[in-house]
This record gives structure tokens, C-alpha cells and sequence, in this order.
């Protein structure tokens, strides 16, 4: 069985860099069980492959989408949506069905546009000094004590995020690949420890005037113990989330976050938030995540049957 893939870099409209991402296309009939997707996704070997299923009906606008690590399925993950969705623009696709929940399209733009993110946001009560005294990555004197105060944000179930903010694009910089000791089971909150846990960290660079709103400008980097990415939108979705919950006052805001600079692979995710008061504080009413995206590579994979 041979199925259309393409391949994009996401965030970007420069190929070679941004995120890498695979998009292979499930014709309508056609039915791959979870053991073939998770062999695909090993073979292209990206953070991401994503999954669209056809519609009978060629003119529909939604279509639904299975996104995969090398290792698992995802309820949503942020660069695998706006690079799906931007190889569906010409197809006029305005709605993404991921597992996490349905997600709404706006195109912005020749290979730009702006999804509504689904969002469950949480934040866990403890933070990493309460599991001791570290380092939980790094032994750079700057992460180490600004890891100790991070906090835990999810912005979905099975989506977590360890939010440090650094003092510096130096310290940025220092960052590195390297073992991590987070400890899901005792940092996590009940009921939220199934997830995929990773650092992010930031230095925010004050604020700009773009066409009469004003944008927080954020410097970030996401590590893991084996690799780095370069644009993590879902990262991006819990820290902008995170702010504008906790940290900032209006009722909406506008974020440029930009990644990858240190491994050569810059990428821009722009959000844009908005939060209701309520009697019981500040909750998210909306979240739309906007980028581009541009095509690398078209072929078709080979799968035995």
C-alpha cells in the first residue's frame, strides 16, 4: 500500500528551518491500524508525523487527524496542527478534528493561518523545590536556581509543561541536552500524571507596537534529555496561557514567541489570548495559535500489508 506524504517546515516560511513535520494522507476506506502509524512516524523520525484521514466527501471542510511522537499518540500538539492545517488551505479545510477536540482553522494568508486551540489548562500546586533541592537538569548556577521557582502548567491532559523563566539570552544560551529528574509521579497533580513532561524555558524581551496592539516578544528553548525542538506551539500555548492567567492584567494579549535560534532552526508562533473574570478569578476563554508553514518534500511511503 503506497500513501501521499509531504513534508514541511512549520513556523517559518524559509525551508530548512522552523519544525520539521511529516503529513501523510489515509485515502477514505483506507484504514491503518496504530501499529503502522507508530512504525511511519519511527521511519520519518521527526518530534512529529500527522495523520489525515480523506472525507468521502472531498468538499468537506473538516477533516480528522492522528498526531505521533516516535513513541506515542498525542492529544494535540501545536506545530503538528499549523502545518497540517496550512497543507489543507488549498483544500479549504476549516476545522481539524484532533483528539484533544475540534479545532477551528483561520487562514491568515498564503501558507499562514490560525487555529483555536482546545485548552484544559491546569496549574499543579507544586513546583519543582518541592521535590528538593536539584538540579533537576542543569548544574549552570543561573537554570539550576531558576528551575528550583518554575512552575507546572498543562494546557491539555497529556500536555505538561515546566516553565522556567531565565534572567538572560546568555543563560538562554547555557542551556543544555541532559538528564532530567522531574519526577512526574510526585510533581504532578492527581488525576494528571499520564502526560508528556517537558522544560521550557524563557527570557521575555519587553513589548512592541505591531499594528496597533502591542505584542510580549519572548525568547524560548524546550529540551528534553535526548533532544531539542525547535518550535513547540504547545509549549508556547502553556506559557502564554500561563501569563496571561497569572501574570498579566487585560483581558487579552498578543505574544511573539520565537525558538530555535541556538540550534539554527528559528521559528515564530504567534498567539493571541483571551480571559474572562469570574467570581472564582481568571480563566482562558479563548487561545488561537497562528504561524506558516512551507513545503520541503513530496513522495509516498510504502506499507506493508
Amino acid at each position: 500500500m503506497e500513501l501521499p506524504f509531504t513534508t514541511v517546515d512549520v513556523f517559518t516560511d524559509t525551508p530548512f528551518q522552523g519544525n520539521q513535520l511529516a503529513i501523510v494522507t489515509i485515502p477514505a476506506g483506507t484504514t491503518l491500524s496504530q501499529a503502522q502509524k507508530q512504525a511511519i512516524a519511527c521511519e520519518f523520525n521527526y518530534s512529529e508525523t500527522t495523520f489525515v484521514h480523506e472525507e468521502g466527501d472531498a468538499t468537506s471542510p473538516e477533516r480528522r487527524f492522528d498526531i505521533f511522537t516516535t513513541t506515542e499518540e498525542l492529544p494535540f500538539a501545536g506545530h503538528p496542527t499549523i502545518g497540517t492545517a496550512v497543507s489543507l488551505q488549498p483544500q479549504g479545510v476549516t476545522t481539524l478534528h484532533a483528539k484533544a477536540g475540534p479545532i477551528g482553522i483561520e487562514s491568515t494568508g498564503h501558507n499562514s493561518v490560525r487555529a483555536a486551540i482546545p485548552h484544559n489548562v491546569r496549574l499543579h500546586a507544586k513546583r519543582l523545590r518541592d521535590l528538593g533541592n536539584g538540579p533537576f537538569s542543569s548544574s549552570a548556577p543561573a537554570i539550576a536556581a531558576a528551575e528550583k521557582d518554575a512552575v507546572v502548567f498543562s494546557i491539555v491532559k497529556g500536555m505538561t509543561f515546566i516553565l522556567t523563566e531565565l534572567p538572560s539570552l546568555e543563560a538562554l544560551a547555557a542551556v543544555r541536552i541532559c538528564p532530567t529528574d522531574f519526577r512526574p509521579a510526585e510533581l504532578l497533580d492527581e488525576g494528571w500524571r499520564d502526560t508528556l513532561l517537558s522544560a521550557y524555558y524563557f527570557v521575555r524581551l519587553g513589548t512592541e507596537s505591531v499594528g496597533g496592539k502591542t505584542v510580549q516578544k519572548i525568547r524560548t528553548r524546550l529540551v528534553t534529555s535526548s533532544i531539542e525542538d525547535p518550535a513547540t506551539g504547545s509549549a508556547a500555548s502553556a506559557l502564554t496561557a500561563y501569563l496571561s492567567l497569572y501574570e498579566l492584567s487585560d483581558q487579552s494579549a498578543s505574544f511573539e514567541i520565537t525558538q530555535g535560534v541556538e540550534m539554527g532552526r528559528e521559528s515564530h508562533i504567534y498567539i493571541d489570548t483571551g480571559v474572562d473574570e469570574t467570581g472564582e478569578g481568571r480563566i482562558l476563554r479563548t487561545l488561537h495559535l497562528g504561524g506558516k508553514a512551507t513545503q520541503v518534500i513530496k513522495g509516498v511511503v510504502s506499507v506493508p500489508v
